[in-house]
């Protein structure tokens, strides 16, 4: 009976997997004292971006991700994001980008710089 009530009074955080919480700034606003920074959030089930004009993460389930070995994309209707993987010569941290690309023109509208936190999903 002890050990009942041990248990449930003992709190436990427990996670089911992890994802990446990831922050990009357009790298022609590097240099800005109070750049826009784009937030979104990526894991198993979900990849999530922060709508600034609805103050809130919206939604793209995975399988309407394009995910590669060292690639991922999401497309909108006007637009997609890429985000990349770079590992440069020296082999040290490797470094994520992120490119706004108009598939229907196919050129680049944007380049962004990323940074990225493994984050536990509850």
């Amino acid at each position: 009976m002890r050990f009942i009530i041990i248990f449930f009074m003992v709190p436990t955080i427990l996670y089911a997997d992890q994802g990446l919480n990831i922050s990009c700034v357009n790298m022609k606003d590097l240099l800005d004292k109070n750049p826009r920074i784009h937030k979104f959030k990526f894991d198993v089930v979900t990849f999530q971006y922060f709508d600034q004009n609805k103050n809130s993460y919206v939604e793209v389930p995975n399988d309407k991700i394009i995910i590669k070995e060292d690639f991922f994309a999401a497309r909108f209707p006007e637009y997609e994001l890429g985000f990349q993987i770079n590992v440069f010569e020296d082999k040290k941290k490797p470094v994520m980008s992120m490119s706004k690309y108009d598939y229907k023109n196919d050129k680049f509208l944007e380049h962004y710089y990323c940074d990225v936190q493994v984050a536990n999903i509850n």
